[in-house]
């Protein structure tokens, strides 16, 4: 047996633990001064006459409990969260924001209340109510295309896929606020089962009829405990009660039943359910490979695929869930093999390309099938079934997904399959590796939008065997509401099991998966996050490409270990809106040497979002977002005070409209990625700061009334400083500097120190 490579550890990252310096911010709100004063006038003649044509013809329109959706679209620059028009929206006008929609919000509104609106918008002097009088652009009913979003009603119909009784598509329910309209909604979205839809099979239906007592106890009892939940219709009304939110599968007959459903007013959103499924080009034999003999001390990765029936990788394989949630016959286990092999040993097989010498082992969950299978899977077993797996393995910490559905992720909504793994991610904090999708098709694929996921694309190689440009396979980002995807790409042209040269995103993420779960396993109390910051803080990229992400982890310097001339911080935070927080730190005597900062820094921040994040706010997914950078001190401002500015750090997004904020900083995503190399900057004292805010929105998603309502979030933080010269001893010198203020960030049975004598 071969024995694992030695790989000599440079100066291991180090985790900052002094806590920050948190300065409360007095918040602003509207007033007078947010009136758009030239827009004001026309705005209430325009708005006065829409309410009034809606009360005209309300009576058309579905009710519950006398209550109808309409959707308030705003102005270009009234989009920031300041002006979302819950003051001209409230409840003592028995109107209410149920989410945000498109540019716009949908408002749940008394339908006897609309004249009222009318004569409103036209007399009002409160200023609020002025101010988002002014900043409405126009209100409309919900309609039943809306449900369908960018698409029509035939264009989802043709999309979905031909099975037993109809064809299946995932539903939101219409998120109303009163307790008698909701139950009203159930009442009629239940009247619909007579004829219009139906459910699918029980849950899990096929999986739990296989249980024996072969079986791990604890998978077992986990799909047990998914199974006697009770069945798919009574699961979505109970969480519709709980929350007034809830999403499922139905199955519908006829494009004339699809209309009815959407025609009912129910639904919110409506999907076809899309097959899961992988890219298995090519033939090969089984390869005869040794692999390391302390295989059982190495981390695990989680491989959610075909299936692994290769006899070679056997003593890797350590555990594998029975019963598999996709049979022998209709499992793709040649794809399933080739991932395998590249988890366990892909510098093995690609030995000319420039990647680490990290064996894995691995843990088999056999659930995608072929594409000529004729299998549809149904999202919502898939990821019951993920959930039972994942509770009866606990130690298993990155997944691995090398599996798309065939459909692009819209820019303005989550897929259900992104949101539920993220949920599940969250919930056992494990950090999935998810491939991006190949051509054809021109943007991501889901579940690539997952946030709690580092996202794949694919690389191409240069002769020397070091990253090279962009792959013609693999897709693109970015990601819908404001993500960064991919987050990292790979090489995606690769030799595999069977020896041939094969080529998609799928073997990207089964290159990356390693590199994660060894910094999970050799860093101190590492979380999901924190492997996610230090994988893209290691990256090759100078900033995002939709292409390539934030670059290709580097193999001269691993994630848990600083460059030479480098020194690198990580740490931990509970975060509030409302406060700036501020972390402080030395500045290395080589970075300032010739009397002016003089060096190379970067700083990756990644905030987890949940639980504020929903599927039901479209673009405005994060309900949450972090700003951060590294500042240094120079001037004073008019009071006197000491000023500081950004070293490292992203535009000022509140001087510039909401929509470019969008689009040029993605101000929504839950990542901070910033670098920049800076030469003779004046400065004065002897310190630098970093700063850190999180801001929110769409409050009324959770039932908050303020933001000082909302719980601490969590944030990870790396910075890393140097001046590119190996020579100059910056680690130690910021080591010393911060002395009792930080640790290694590495578990010491993984630092080598050489005590040989020469």
């Amino acid at each position: 047996m071969a024995e694992t490579p030695r790989h000599p550890l440079l100066n291991p990252v180090l985790r900052f633990t002094k806590d920050p310096k948190p300065e409360g911010i007095s918040g602003g709100g509207k007033n007078a001064k947010g009136i758009k004063v030239d827009r004001l006038p026309g705005q209430r003649q325009s708005l006065s006459l829409q309410f009034s044509a809606l009360a005209a013809e309300v009576t058309k329109r579905p009710h519950f409990d006398g209550r109808v959706i309409m959707y308030a679209a705003m102005f270009d620059d009234s989009l920031a969260p300041t002006w979302t028009p819950g003051d001209l929206f409230q409840a003592a006008r028995n109107a209410h924001l149920i989410a945000p929609y498109r540019a716009g919000y949908l408002v749940e509104v008394a339908a006897n209340r609309l004249a009222d609106f009318a004569q409103l918008v036209q007399k009002t002097t409160l200023a609020k109510d002025e101010v988002d009088i002014s900043r409405v652009e126009s209100v409309r009913f919900f309609a039943d295309a809306d449900a369908a979003g960018a698409s029509t009603l035939n264009a989802i119909w043709e999309a979905a896929t031909e099975t037993d009784g109809g064809r299946p598509f995932v539903v939101w329910l219409m998120p109303l606020r009163g307790r008698e309209a909701a139950e009203n909604l159930i009442q009629n979205f239940a009247a619909l089962r007579d004829g219009t839809i139906s459910p699918p099979p029980p849950l899990l239906a096929d999986v739990t009829a296989a249980l024996d007592a072969n079986v791990p106890a604890a998978m077992r009892h986990s799909l047990r405990t998914a199974v006697t939940a009770g069945d798919r219709f009574s699961l979505a009304v109970r969480e519709y009660r709980l929350h007034r939110r809830a999403r499922t599968t139905v199955i519908v007959p006829t494009p004339a039943a699809l209309q009815q459903l959407v025609a009912s007013g129910t639904v919110f959103r409506i999907e076809p359910v899309q097959p899961i499924s992988s890219t298995s080009p090519g033939e090969g034999r089984e390869p005869e490979r040794p692999l390391p003999a302390d295989m059982k001390s190495l981390p695990i990765v989680g491989i959610v695929d075909g299936g692994m029936s290769a006899s070679s990788y056997r003593h890797a394989e350590a555990w594998r869930a029975t019963p598999p949630f996709i049979r022998d016959s209709i499992a793709d286990l040649k794809h399933g093999n080739r991932v395998t092999s590249l988890i366990v040993q892909g510098h093995d097989w690609n030995n000319n390309l420039t990647l680490p010498s990290l064996y894995c082992q691995f843990g088999t969950v056999q659930a995608v099938p072929r594409d000529n299978a004729g299998a549809l899977v149904n999202p919502q077993d898939f990821i019951a079934y993920l959930d039972s797996v994942m509770t009866a393995n606990p130690e298993t910490k990155v997944w691995n997904f090398s599996l798309n559905q065939k459909q692009e992720c819209p820019l303005d909504s989550i897929s259900p399959l992104g949101h539920d793994i993220a949920l599940l991610a969250r919930k056992h904090r494990i950090l999935p590796i998810i491939s991006i999708g190949n051509k054809p098709g021109n943007r991501l694929q889901p579940p690539a939008d997952c946030e709690a996921a580092v996202t794949i694309g694919g690389r191409l190689h240069g002769d020397n065997g070091a990253p090279g440009g962009e792959c013609p396979v693999s897709l693109v980002g970015p990601g819908p509401s404001s993500m960064l995807k991919p987050d990292l790409s790979h090489f995606s042209h690769v030799r595999t099991l069977g020896g041939t040269i094969i080529s998609g995103s799928s073997f990207s993420t089964a290159l990356t998966s390693p590199v994660a779960a060894h910094t999970m396993q050799r860093v101190r109390e590492a979380s999901p996050d924190l492997v996610k910051a230090l994988l893209l803080h290691n990256a090759d990229g100078q900033g995002f490409d939709p292409a390539l992400g934030f670059g290709t982890p580097a193999v001269t310097s691993l994630p848990w270990e600083c460059r030479p001339g480098f020194v690198t911080l990580q740490w931990r935070a509970a975060l509030r809106p409302g406060a700036a927080y501020y972390w402080e730190l030395p500045i290395p005597q080589s970075m300032r040497q010739s009397g002016k900062l003089r060096g190379i820094g970067s700083l990756t921040a990644i905030l987890n979002p949940h639980p504020m994040v929903t599927d039901y706010a479209g673009p405005n997914y994060f309900s949450v977002r972090l700003a951060s950078a590294l500042q240094y001190q120079r001037g004073k401002t008019p009071k006197g005070a000491t000023k500081f500015h950004n070293l490292l750090g992203s535009l000022d997004t509140e001087k510039i409209t909401e929509q470019d904020a969008r689009t040029i900083d993605h101000k929504w995503s839950p990542i901070r990625h910033h670098k920049n190399d800076f030469q003779s900057v004046s400065f004065d004292g002897d310190t630098l700061r970093v700063y850190a805010r999180v801001y929110a929105r769409d409050l009324y998603l959770y039932g908050y009334t303020a933001s000082e309502e909302v719980p601490e979030m969590e944030a990870v933080f790396v910075l890393s400083l140097g001046t590119g010269d190996e020579n100059d001893d910056v680690y130690n010198e910021m080591r010393n500097q911060l002395g009792v203020f930080v640790e290694t960030a590495v578990i010491e049975s993984d630092i080598d120190i050489d005590n040989q004598e020469g």
